[in-house]
């Protein structure tokens, strides 16, 4: 099984694209999975690097894990993968595969926005790895991911959010190279998915097929499914200028005074250009407050409502499973 990793920043069409991928025959995809460099970084820091049991439990108590997988980690077979890190994602990979009914297929996608900082660990991992780098618009990027329960709560914030993910996806591509790293864009995929998805399948040397348009082949985990209401359905156009109406002018001046020539760089058009000001003295510290106030109080409060309900849920599901059996 050759690995297909898709990272970029946070909102950018990772999962919309994972989707896309995983709705073709002979591609699995799987949901967010940090932990797979969470735990590898526990294990290491510990001294436990020769220790899979010591990964395994970490891997077990990481709540993505639990809340995207859900797998029986006790039935590993350990005289099977041995000490092998990679054996035991790939393991884990398959479990998910036979559970969702998808038992046959060549490629395994992973849509982990945070892989685009982890290029070289990933390769060290599957020498064979692919990794797709997906941008969108900085200005599309601070809209969507502002009102939500995690990541900046602020212009500002979002704008260095963006611009740091995006240098780790430049520096990707540029290690990895042509063969092993490939970009595209939010835009190119939503506006005209089927060409973008036959050069993608050209790259991974895999025939395209039409249900990848559909995007209806990916289960998405409850925890996430009120930030991915569009996944199944066909890509929206009018999504790419939303942020034209999401963001106030201000805003969109301050974001382009402080990502600088980056829009331009990947092909964005600024609005305000060189007249763009950055903040003043004052929204810096009414920002500052804010980011504060909503980060670091009410954004927590939300986020764990949000898992609590998932939790209650999965409960739910679980007993009614012990019902009926």
């Amino acid at each position: 099984m050759r690995p297909i990793f898709i990272g970029g920043c946070s909102r950018s069409g990772t999962t919309l694209l994972g989707a896309m991928l995983g709705s073709h025959s002979e591609c699995l995809c799987v949901p967010e999975s940090q932990f797979k460099i969470d735990a590898l970084h526990y294990s290491y820091r510990n001294n436990k690097d020769n220790d899979i049991m010591y990964t395994i439990n970490k891997i077990k108590s990481h709540w993505r894990f639990k809340l995207g997988f859900d797998i029986d980690l006790g039935s590993v077979p350990l005289s099977e993968i041995g000490s092998s890190y990679p054996g035991l994602i790939e393991w884990i990979v398959r479990k998910y595969g036979e559970k969702h009914g998808k038992l046959h297929y060549r490629m395994w996608v992973d849509h982990t926005p945070s892989n685009i900082r982890h290029a070289v660990t990933l390769f060290e991992l599957f020498p064979d790895a692919r990794l797709i780098h997906i941008v969108r618009d900085g200005r599309a990027v601070a809209a969507s991911i502002m009102p939500l329960d995690w990541g900046p709560n602020t212009i500002s914030k979002a704008a260095y959010f963006w611009i740091q993910r995006v240098a780790y996806g430049l520096a990707a591509e540029s290690f990895g190279g042509g063969k092993r790293v490939m970009r595209i864009t939010y835009e190119e995929l939503v506006k005209n998915p089927e060409i973008t998805l036959k050069k993608l399948c050209s790259w991974l040397d895999i025939d395209y097929q039409d249900e990848m348009v559909k995007a209806d082949n990916f289960i998405v985990p409850e925890y996430a499914s009120e930030q991915h209401v569009l996944i199944g359905k066909l890509p929206n156009v009018e999504r790419i200028n939303a942020w034209e109406k999401a963001l106030t002018a201000r805003e969109i001046e301050v974001f382009e005074a402080l990502t600088k020539d980056l829009l331009s760089y990947l092909g964005y058009a600024p609005k305000f250009g060189l007249k763009a000001r950055s903040m003043t003295r004052m929204e810096e510290l009414v920002w500052g407050i804010r980011e504060m106030l909503m980060g670091g109080i009410i954004n927590k409060i939300r986020y764990n409502v949000r898992v609590q309900k998932v939790n209650v849920k999965m409960r739910l599901k679980s007993k009614g499973k012990g019902g009926e059996s």
